[in-house]
């Protein structure tokens, strides 16, 4: 009975003392269990951080994107700038390595796309520009732009406008140079023709001025009065005009020729005939026919076709060339018939005399005049000179 009362005392005892451990892991597991509600507290919370930052990582992922998107516009539009403009540019660092070119560069440097990262010293140039290290060089040490006026080493020597400017960064420090080629062939070579026209304009002026003094002194030495000489200037104001009206280019002979009659005959009437191919004058010959034709008209209206009211004029002209093409020869006809008869005179007028100096000293021509009964007839052989093809300057 004892021992059993030990063994159940025993048992009591152990069972006790397993009731206190598992008080304690009870306990345990409590406290655990708090921990764990904590720590799913602190994910949750964590969790919620997760989200606010990936909302906005998102939000500047997108933002990234569309600055992204705006770069690629940019630089699009850049690139067909580049392409419409047709400029050649080169874009060079501090070194003078090449960092990026637009295409147009192709035609003025041997460069390749793989050349990026090469000295631009190391390219041959197709310019004729041995300062262009030199003033490279410039623009990176002072940052003041440079311009010059270059041509290319080819057939018809195209002329670039070259501007050198620095590469600035966003600091506004100079990292680098930027160099454009700017294709100016028309502009030199309207400058080119503008400094001609002006020289030949200067050259008529003065071609003007003696023929007005040549004008007076004959004029006046004659005793003709001050008429003859204002319808002179007249004449000489006409043609003047027409040449203006064509910039002093070559001018129709049909037209040289209505201008020059114009006071002598109504518009539409039947006493003037013209007849001939198309011919164009250049300025200088359509002056000096322009005189002449006043002067035969202010004969014809004095003493001859003109002087009644019965008379006639015709006139015409036709041209041939010589075999090599480059000159050709105007031959024109004067003919008066209706009028009184004429008689060769003794002694030549001053019109006459005026005819012949343009005709042999202003256009190295001849004059032929036959003072026939029915009427004074001239004719005048003109050498005209073809203007050279242009060799594309």
């Amino acid at each position: 009975m004892r021992d059993t009362r030990e063994r159940l005392q025993g048992t009591i005892e152990e069972y006790e003392t397993a009731l206190e451990e598992l008080k304690s892991a009870n306990e345990e597991l409590i406290s655990l269990n708090e921990e764990f509600q904590s720590s799913n507290e602190e994910l949750e919370s964590t969790k919620v951080e997760l989200q606010s930052l990936n909302e906005e990582l998102q939000t500047v992922n997108q933002e990234l994107l569309a600055k992204v998107e705006d770069l690629d516009r940019a630089n699009s539009d850049l690139t067909n700038l580049f392409a419409s403009t047709n400029v050649a540019t080169i874009f060079l660092d501090r070194d003078l390595v090449i960092r990026s070119f637009t295409p147009a560069v192709t035609s003025l440097f041997s460069i390749l796309a793989t050349d990026r990262g090469r000295p631009l010293g190391d390219l041959a140039i197709r310019l004729d520009y041995p300062e262009l290290q030199d003033d490279i060089k410039s623009v990176m040490r002072t940052g003041t732009p440079i311009e010059r006026r270059v041509n290319q080493n080819v057939a018809g020597r195209p002329h670039f406008l070259c501007r050198l400017t620095a590469y600035r960064n966003t600091e506004g420090k100079t990292d680098g140079v930027v160099a454009t080629f700017v294709d100016v062939t028309g502009l030199a070579r309207s400058e080119e023709r503008q400094r001609t026209l002006i020289a030949e304009l200067n050259h008529r002026v003065k071609n003007i001025i003696t023929v007005i003094l040549a004008l007076a002194k004959q004029t006046l030495a004659q005793t003709q009065g001050s008429e003859a000489f204002l319808t002179r200037l007249y004449a000489l104001a006409r043609s003047h005009e027409l040449l203006a009206r064509e910039s002093y280019g070559a001018v129709s002979l049909e037209e040289v020729v209505r201008v020059a009659l114009a006071p002598y005959f109504s518009e539409g009437g039947q006493r003037l005939t013209l007849s001939g191919p198309p011919i164009t004058l250049p300025p200088k010959v359509a002056m000096s026919f322009g005189m002449i034709l006043d002067e035969l008209a202010t004969n014809a209206v004095k003493y001859g076709a003109l002087s009644n009211g019965s008379g006639h004029v015709s006139i015409d002209w036709s041209s041939t060339q010589t075999p090599d093409d480059r000159t050709s020869t105007l031959t024109l006809r004067w003919r008066e018939d209706g009028g009184p008869r004429v008689a060769d005179p003794k002694q030549r007028g001053f019109g006459l005399t005026l005819i012949d100096r343009e005709v042999s000293y202003g256009l190295s021509g001849s004059a032929a005049y036959d003072f026939g009964e029915t009427g004074f007839s001239g004719t005048f052989i003109i050498p005209l000179k073809q203007r050279p093809e242009s060799s594309g300057s």
